[in-house]
């Protein structure tokens, strides 16, 4: 009797970032150090940068590449000056269309700094660089290696955002509204890869 191996289909997680060099860096390392078998990670930077757009271009771009079932999609973007109305449409499209939305406010920066501390203060870009040069000098705004610096700390920067994350839970604040200063789901992309690796199924 002729045994008929089972193929895995291939998967694509699809990461729609904003236009900075920082975010698209920082997940095609990513790519390149957690390879997984079946697993195709797609990083591409839309020419718009509020939130409803980014979800649009990313509706479309796959569309147009080829949606498979199993896909992941997910759009990862800043607060920058999307209003709360914005942040809402976006979050609306987004679950009509099976995208998960990963939202760091004020910016992406408070997921580097959650690689050293925990940090629960409001703040912007200016506080979180200098923050982040007093564990990791020199910080270089769109450093390609900066994945490569910090990935032995992902552990303690997924411990330190869910922290956030129930924080603002607990006090009732939407995680993606411009309330929830400080905090960062990135966490979700690095979880989701480590899980597909550990179980390619």
């Amino acid at each position: 009797m002729r045994i008929i191996e089972r193929r895995i289909p291939t998967k694509n997680l699809w990461i729609f970032c904003e236009g900075e060099k920082t975010e698209k860096n920082y997940f095609n390392k990513l790519k390149i150090d957690k390879r997984v078998s079946r697993l195709n990670i797609k990083v591409i930077s839309p020419k718009n940068s509020d939130a409803v757009g980014i979800v649009k271009y990313a509706v479309n771009h796959v569309d147009s590449k080829g949606f498979q079932e199993g896909d992941i999609i997910y759009c990862v973007f800043d607060r920058d000056n999307n209003s709360d109305q914005k942040l809402q449409q976006a979050e609306n499209f987004a679950k009509t269309n099976k995208i998960k939305i990963i939202f760091s406010n004020p910016c992406f920066e408070y997921w580097i700094l959650s690689h050293f501390e925990y940090y629960a203060n409001s703040c912007e870009y200016p506080e979180l660089e200098s923050k982040i040069e007093r564990h990791l000098k020199p910080y270089k705004k769109n450093d390609s290696e900066l994945y490569s610096k910090t990935k032995d700390k992902l552990p303690e920067a997924i411990k330190n955002s869910k922290r956030i994350f129930k924080k603002h839970k607990e006090n009732g604040i939407s995680q993606i509204s411009r309330n929830s200063n400080p905090s960062t789901g990135v966490f979700e992309i690095i979880e989701k890869v480590i899980e597909m690796k550990e179980n390619p199924c």
